[in-house]
């Protein structure tokens, strides 16, 4: 599937079809089978010689069946909870590889029928959000992201994470005064957690809006706790400092930020998530990654 071809992934009738159905319905009508069967029989037995037998047979046997739907009703349903697990758990795979076409598609699949559970599609759409944030569908990913935050059920780290991928698809979004107010938000919250996430948000506010000199005075206050908390993805502040620096006059740190936002993720990744990444591509040099040094 190209990427083109991933607009399949229609956000509201998503959201729409995953709603956990209430369960239990069946075990209504099977209750009021054997009910029915009790007064069928009873009816039947007073008209005949083997009445009282024939009541007993049959509710016997109506319980029988009773207690034996329901127990595989039971087990069917465990098996169904972790299939959905395990489709869930490979979902999450398939976006920490990157094989974001596979995802999509997983999701797609996932996400149209009624979730077993609430926990297993809070999840799914969790990586829905990414999977619209790689094909560049930021107002369907604020979307899900909104969703999710007015669900109220995720514990205040993981609604932190999604207000900070929120943020970020408004900056894409160009919805700026959202952005500040969004920020705002997550300075107040900030309080206790590691700054990595949010000082990105800014950094990236401060290059798209023209502000180079305030982008990096925040990455040089904040390069040690993005380190350690956005790992990999480290390479967006290098990347974005380098245009910063770059649009200050700063050839040299900016050659120098470029080449360490390379060395951790590929140049044309970056350019494809940052327009103003991509104005510098051709300008500054690429390392040289280590796989292509072993080629």
């Amino acid at each position: 599937m190209t990427e083109e071809a991933s607009g399949f992934l229609d956000v509201e009738a998503l959201l729409e079809s995953s709603e956990p159905r209430p369960g239990g319905t069946w075990l209504w009508y099977a209750a009021g089978a054997f009910l029915l069967l009790i007064l069928v029989s009873s009816y039947l037995a007073g008209r005949s010689i083997a009445g009282p037998w024939l009541v007993e047979l049959v509710s016997t046997m109506s319980m029988m069946a009773l207690v034996g739907g329901m127990g595989y009703m039971a087990w069917a349903g465990g098996r169904a909870v972790i299939r959905e697990q395990q489709q869930v758990e490979a979902i999450e795979e398939l976006v920490l590889l990157r094989r974001w076409s596979e995802a999509a598609e997983m999701l797609r699949r996932l996400l149209s029928r009624p979730a077993r559970t609430p926990q297993a599609r809070v999840q799914s759409l969790v990586y829905l959000a990414s999977v619209l944030g790689r094909y560049h569908r930021w107002a369907d990913a604020i979307t899900v992201y909104e969703y999710l935050l007015d669900l109220d059920v995720l514990d205040p780290d993981a609604s932190y994470g999604l207000q900070l991928g929120r943020a970020m698809a408004m900056l894409h979004e160009d919805r700026l005064f959202d952005v500040d107010r969004v920020i705002g938000e997550l300075r107040r919250q900030c309080e206790g957690r590691m700054p990595g996430g949010l000082a990105l948000v800014e950094i990236y506010r401060d290059v798209k809006t023209g502000h180079p000199q305030e982008a990096i005075e925040l990455f040089e206050l904040h390069q040690e706790a993005m380190r350690r908390q956005l790992g990999m993805r480290v390479a967006d502040a290098h990347a974005l400092v380098a245009r910063a620096y770059d649009l200050v006059g700063r050839p040299v740190e900016a050659a120098a930020a470029y080449e360490r936002a390379t060395l951790l993720a590929p140049e044309a990744e970056l350019s494809r998530r940052y327009a103003e990444v991509a104005a510098i591509a051709g300008k500054y040099a690429a390392a040289q990654r280590p796989e292509r040094q072993a080629a």
